[in-house]
Order: C-alpha cells, then sequence, then structure tokens
C-alpha cells in the first residue's frame, strides 16, 4: 500500500511540475498602430510582435513587412483618386511613405514596452 501511494505522489509530483513548466509560457504582446488611407475610408493596422517581426492587415489580411508585402499592400488598398494632377506612381509614393512610418510607430512602441 505505501508502495502504491509512493508511485502515485510521485506521479502526481511530476505531472504538477511539467504542468507549472508549460503554464508559465506567455504569449508574445504585440504593439499595433492604426491609421485610416484612402481619404480615410478604409483602416490599416501595422502591427510589431515581441522578439518577432512586423506586419500589416487589411480587410483581414496580413501583409508581411516587405517591399512585396507593401506592394501587395498597397494594391488591395486599391486607392483611386480624384484629383487629376496626382498620378499613380505619386499616390502610391505617398502611400508606401505612409505606411512605413506607421509600422515605425508600432516599432517604436514595441521597444518602449520592452525597455
Amino acid at each position: 500500500m505505501k508502495k502504491r501511494f509512493s508511485i502515485i505522489a510521485l506521479l502526481l509530483f511530476i505531472c504538477g511540475f511539467v504542468a507549472l513548466n508549460t503554464g508559465c509560457e506567455k504569449e508574445p504582446e504585440e504593439s499595433c498602430q492604426q491609421d485610416m488611407f484612402c481619404d480615410g475610408e478604409v483602416a490599416v493596422t501595422a502591427c510589431c510582435v515581441d522578439g518577432g517581426g512586423c506586419y500589416y492587415t487589411y480587410n483581414g489580411k496580413d501583409y508581411p513587412d516587405t517591399d512585396q508585402g507593401l506592394e501587395d499592400l498597397i494594391d488591395a488598398l486599391d486607392c483611386t483618386t480624384a484629383k487629376k494632377s496626382v498620378s499613380i506612381e505619386e499616390q502610391n509614393e505617398y502611400l508606401m511613405a505612409r505606411l512605413k512610418w506607421l509600422i515605425e510607430e508600432a516599432r517604436i512602441m514595441r521597444d518602449q514596452k520592452n525597455q
């Protein structure tokens, strides 16, 4: 009977130890910034993960913080302008600059949290 009790106690101790070690892991935190684009009609969110990379979210889809991800996001935004004096290239350059600033703000927030 003592042997059975000792085995059960040992198993409970091991299970408790494993549960405590795996249960204390926390999810990485995100720092996010959101801004309106296309004359205030659509929202884009830029997020940076603690210990990880950054990404953009628009219309439920994530876009990586890469040149290709940024181009894909600008294509998805499809901001058409009524101003004839502004070319599509100028508008895309403006969008790219704003999006890069948005992700930079998310990075700054992430880094301030980690200090």
